[in-house]
């Protein structure tokens, strides 16, 4: 008898796995019916190919034994463009091997764990699959790349970067479902330019509303990589959730435990390499544990500290500030950074301080002196005990020691030597710290997130992220592939001060010829072309409807390249004149910017309160700014980089290329180019003046037309200094790479000379303009076919 029944279940089984199928699909229909027939076990593959504006709804339901699986018939070679989306529901779902690249989706989800309102995904999964620069018309529509809802679902081994525009890419929501028990791990997420405003984050799990719920979402193993949407690179706005294991490297922003309690964040590894606005971990609310976690190089300060210790606000709302009761951090290492922050709120009515929290045998080095930790108000509810600090540092609270411990070199990072050991025993702790970052056990009580002289390396620093398919430094440069739009904007009011905040990825802006009126400053973000009709038919300018005069027309605000052509840029308004024409970023920027300017006409900056045409900010770097065949006419001052004053050898624009172009009627200098101090493993900076015209400019006895001190290499040639007649030294050039070549003084000061700088064919004789407006020659004129390149000296093809 038993025998038969083994046969009959033997049958059973074979019948059942007879079942399942591999069903080729070649099109949108095919796909879509192959889902609506799909039993468990079934492989449902989607041949190589372009898949354009296909919208897949994956609803089906497999089982544990048995998922249903859609994948690509090669990963990484279905590439989904256009508005193709994906949605899965259902039970036991796999999607292995697509890439979603280029599209534009508007307000959908990439991807959503959800076919409809009634049918989320449960223990489904997506993984080895690439969603890059899927973008919407504008920066202010929300979308996620990825969408968790329902229950128990994973997301792995995929890479997500590129996204433009506001909303996390991946968003865990919890509406309609509490404990969902996600899985986010060995993901790689590439650069996220910032936003510049809310809604910027990498990661968000929940929302204030559903704060209090608990979520239980794991976030383990992967690497996050420029992700500088906004402050908050993680946001964690739940409960019960784990952010472990994970790789953060040059982000500017922090892991936030912006709401919810009895969080974890245990492990992680964030590096900062000094760049601007990089850090930590912030804590607020209650319960949640902060251990084991290896900080270097940030930079960031008060709420971007490498960790911020947030005060509360008295019967906060859902979208405030809670008060943080009963925080644990312990041993987590923090080297190079700025100081911790404890009690330190956000708002003026943040006057709650932590309360029953502990800060525990943590180890804080730092090779430059400063402080170890500040205190913003009252941390009389925070404990301290364990701590270890170098002699570098300053420190002055109980549970602080100043110990003359060693750092050496191990995978990429430095951990505390062996011979250290004795110097950083602990304290014990509830709860206990059992393993450092590398998952060995502690056996014995040590401050830090590695024992002394484990040179395992941090678990975190040996993820295996990012899809198969492709490696990721294919995938850093990928990210800057970004589809250009192409816009055609209409003169009149605000029309480009509209179409640049609409713009969603790098844009180029065709004006037609008419009047351009602007009412407020602009600042671009992205990569922006603007392409007029020429600079004597399309005028931009500010309108009589601004409620002020703007301070400056454009400010690079995170645009790494931008590009104007042919038009004529107006600093006049009725009340004052606009300070600057053209600025960097206001802040220290960890990336390089490069600005063109083509047939560009600047007028009428006249501000005296420190204007100028164009204005570098301390901090802030250009790789080229190049100017041709532009006019600088009627201002105070023309290119000022000038502000990098901390004798470290910083200066603000690697190239500066000026030709073909006129400055006339500057009140002080045309170029202000400085670098204080000497940093040996910089080029020192570049100068190329050629065929340009300077004509009444600084025209005082102290004056400088042309200040280039400290810069390495000057070349000035085939140019014409004239009219700044009580001037006494127009330029002054030092060392030998410093060159004025074939070029005319007339009726101006002298050019001075030391250290080896070079004159070569210096001419003193009237230039015989045939007027000033274009400046055109005369004839007869010895700049004629005199430059070094048989063109004429000063400017060309001004006819």
């Amino acid at each position: 008898m038993k025998i038969k029944v083994n046969i009959v279940i033997w049958f059973v089984l074979c019948f059942a796995f007879a079942k399942a199928q591999t069903i080729p699909v070649n099109d949108a229909s095919q796909l879509s019916e192959a889902i609506k027939k799909a039993q468990p076990g079934d492989t449902i593959v989607m041949v190589n190919k372009e898949w354009k504006d296909v919208d897949i709804k994956f609803k089906a339901i497999g089982t544990s034994e048995r998922p249903i699986v859609l994948k690509s018939q090669t990963a990484g070679s279905v590439k989904l463009t256009g508005t193709s989306t994906l949605r899965i529901g259902g039970d036991y779902l796999e999607v292995h091997g697509l890439w979603f690249e280029n599209g534009n989706v508007g307000k959908n989800n990439v991807v959503r764990f959800e076919a409809d309102s009634d049918t989320p995904a449960t223990n489904s999964r997506l993984t080895n699959c690439a969603i890059i620069n899927v973008n919407p018309d504008s920066r202010e529509i929300t979308n996620y790349y990825i969408a968790l809802h329902g229950k128990n679902n994973r997301v792995d081994h995929c890479s997500l970067l590129g996204k433009l525009n506001k909303g996390p890419a991946i968003a865990v929501r919890l509406k309609n479902s509490i404990d969902n028990n996600h899985r986010i791990d060995h993901n790689y997420f590439g650069e996220r330019l910032p936003l510049g405003f809310n809604g910027g984050e990498t990661i968000r799990i929940g929302t204030s509303t559903y704060s209090k719920q608990s979520s239980r979402t794991v976030v383990e193993n992967n690497f996050f990589e420029r992700c500088s949407g906004e402050m908050e690179i993680i946001s964690i706005k739940s409960a019960h959730n784990v952010v472990r294991n994970n790789l953060i490297l040059e982000s500017e922003g922090t892991i936030t435990l912006r709401h919810g309690d009895y969080n974890i964040i245990e492990g992680n590894v964030i590096i900062g390499n000094n760049l601007p606005k990089t850090g930590g971990i912030r804590m607020i609310n209650k319960g949640n544990i902060v251990r084991n976690n290896i900080i270097i190089g940030t930079t960031g300060k008060d709420l971007r500290a490498p960790i911020c210790v947030m005060n509360g606000i008295p019967n906060s709302k859902l979208n405030e500030y809670d008060p943080v009761v009963d925080g644990i951090i312990q041993n987590n290492t923090i080297i190079n950074c700025s100081p911790v922050t404890l009690s330190i709120g956000s708002r003026s009515n943040a006057t709650i301080a932590p309360v029953n929290t502990k800060f525990e045998n943590n180890l804080i080095y730092n090779s430059n002196r400063g402080l170890a930790i500040f205190a913003g108000d009252d941390i009389s509810g925070i404990s301290l005990a364990g701590n270890k600090v170098n002699s570098s540092l300053i420190e002055d609270f109980d549970g602080v020691d100043v110990v003359d411990f060693k750092l050496e070199a191990a995978n990429g990072i430095y951990i505390p030597s062996a011979d250290s050991d004795a110097l950083l025993t602990a304290v014990k702790t509830n709860p206990k710290v059992r393993v450092d970052a590398t998952g060995a056990l502690r056996s014995q009580l040590r401050a830090g997130a590695i024992v002394p002289g484990n040179f395992k390396p941090a678990i975190a620093l040996t993820s295996q992220a990012g899809v198969s398919f492709i490696k990721i430094d294919e995938l850093r440069n990928l990210s800057k592939d970004i589809a250009v739009t192409v816009v055609d904007v209409a003169p009149g009011e605000k029309t480009l001060e509209k179409a640049i905040k609409n713009m969603s990825g790098p844009t180029i802006l065709k004006l037609t010829a008419g009047d351009y009126f602007i009412t407020k400053a602009i600042k671009v973000s992205q990569d922006l072309s603007i392409v007029g009709h020429g600079n004597d038919k399309t005028f931009l300018k500010i309108s009589k409807e601004a409620d002020k005069t703007p301070q400056y027309i454009f400010r690079l605000n995170g645009a790494k390249e931008v590009k104007i052509k042919g038009i004529h840029i107006d600093g006049y308004a009725s009340s004052e004149t606009v300070k600057y024409g053209i600025t960097s970023s206001n802040s220290p920027t960890s990336d390089l910017y490069n600005l063109y300017l083509d047939d560009v006409t600047f007028v009428n900056f006249k501000n005296f309160a420190g204007g100028a045409i164009f204005k570098a900010y301390a901090g802030t770097k250009a790789d080229t700014i190049s100017i041709k065949n532009s006019t600088f006419k009627d201002s105070y001052r023309g290119l000022n980089l000038s502000y990098e004053k901390d004798e470290t050898g910083k200066y603000n624009a690697e190239h500066i290329i000026i030709q073909n172009s006129l400055f006339v009627d500057i009140e002080q200098f045309a170029v202000n180019y400085t670098r204080s101090g000497i940093e040996a493993r910089t080029s020192g900076g570049n100068l190329l003046i050629d065929h340009c015209v300077f004509y009444r400019v600084d025209d005082s006895e102290k004056g400088r037309i042309i200040k280039v001190n400290g810069i390495k290499n000057v070349h000035i040639k085939n140019s014409v200094l004239d009219n700044s007649r009580e001037t006494n030294s127009i330029v002054q050039l030092k060392g030998n790479h410093h060159i004025i070549e074939n070029c005319v003084v007339y009726n101006s000061g002298k050019v001075k000379l030391s250290d080896s700088a070079q004159e070569i064919n210096l001419e003193r004789f009237n230039p015989k303009w045939e007027n000033t407006e274009n400046f055109k020659v005369r004839d007869g004129s010895g700049l004629i076919n005199a430059g070094t390149d048989q063109k004429n000296i000063g400017l060309i093809n001004n006819d």
